[in-house]
């Protein structure tokens, strides 16, 4: 078996039990609504499906460090915790 990656062995340790990273659906209609984009709009600009989208608002995914910093551009976000929560 080959090693993990740095990232690789930070993401295994937070689904062992640890911080798990959500996306805040409140904050990302908010987003949204400002930018008068929709759910389709930002899952085309970040290359996932809608239903994938719509996986990580209902708290049934959590979204990789690559779609958080996609959906950061796309959406304009600088500060993770504007569009982010950790879960312990």
């Amino acid at each position: 078996m080959k090693p993990l990656k740095a990232n690789e062995q930070e993401d295994h340790r937070r689904r062992g039990g640890r911080a798990v990273v959500r996306l805040d659906a409140a904050a990302l209609w908010r987003r949204l609504a400002l930018l008068n984009r929709s759910q389709s709009w930002l899952a085309r600009e970040t290359g996932i499906s809608p239903g994938y989208l719509s996986m990580l608002v209902n708290a049934g995914r959590a979204p990789s460090g690559r779609i958080r910093e996609r959906m950061q551009k796309a959406l304009g976000v600088d500060d993770f915790n504007d569009l982010f929560r950790l879960e312990e």
